[in-house]
């Protein structure tokens, strides 16, 4: 795959799973027309490469990952799509990224103006355990947001995280597009936690962002809304780093 395409790829990869967190105004730039700019650029209208690319730069969390995955595993883009998809979905590039290095980028990136006081961002990173990986899974649960737009608890903690499910049917609730999917919810036990058994649950379905979903498929989730649809090797992925976000926090 020419470098070309594999940013492009990339780009709208970190569109797609950002877009409805923005949306609601918890991350991302929203003093202008961003979210206008992002959406025409998800439905292939002409839209500035160089304004996108500024708009995700300012998602402030998700771009230090990316620039930490890229540095770790010397490639020149943080856009490039493999590193896109290391953060929200998981791959080996996670596996390159020292604990230490995931742990100074808390404190050096995380403490810049308007996001966390220095003091919060080196206790942060102290208690990081070893296993940690810099996968969105971690950023939800053990970081949490850095912008303090939302506090990250109880039930938004699974909204926050990227989920899966197995599409069961199509649905309408209060004439929005939907789906019914068996999905394991995330749970807290006396702060551990746990994915729970898998339960039917209806999440938004916009189809001209993801057309071609059908009964049968695996999908990913962001805050109730279906994302994409996923193949074995991502579902696999999905699932594996988030358990080691899981294991890693209740060990």
């Amino acid at each position: 795959m020419s470098l070309r395409k594999q940013f492009m790829r990339g780009f709208k990869l970190a569109v797609l799973y950002g877009f409805y967190p923005h949306r609601l105004g918890f991350c991302g730039p929203q003093k202008g027309s961003e979210k206008d700019v992002l959406l025409n650029y998800l439905f292939g209208k002409r839209v500035s490469e160089k304004k996108v690319r500024k708009i995700l730069e300012g998602f402030k969390a998700a771009f230090f990952y990316y620039k930490l995955i890229a540095r770790s595993n010397n490639i020149k883009d943080p856009f490039d799509e493999r590193v896109v998809k290391a953060y929200w979905i998981g791959n080996q590039l996670l596996e390159k990224v020292p604990v230490d290095s995931l742990r100074r980028m808390i404190v050096e990136e995380f403490s810049k103006p308007g996001l966390l006081p220095l003091k919060l961002a080196k206790e942060k990173a102290r208690r990081i355990p070893f296993k940690s990986k810099p996968h969105h899974s971690f950023h939800v649960l053990a970081i949490g947001s850095v912008t303090g737009r939302i506090i990250l608890e109880g039930k938004l903690l699974d909204l926050c995280r990227i989920g899966w499910g197995k599409v069961i049917e199509y649905k309408q609730l209060k004439g929005e597009n939907g789906l019914i999917i068996e999905y394991q919810n995330l749970q807290d036990k006396n702060k551990k936690y746990f994915l729970g058994k898998p339960k039917p649950k209806f999440v938004f379905l916009d189809k001209d962002l993801v057309p071609k979903v059908k009964r049968g498929d695996m999908v990913s989730t962001h805050w109730g809304h279906i994302v994409q649809t996923l193949n074995k090797r991502d579902l696999v992925n999905l699932k594996k780093y988030t358990q080691i976000t899981i294991d890693s926090l209740s060990s």
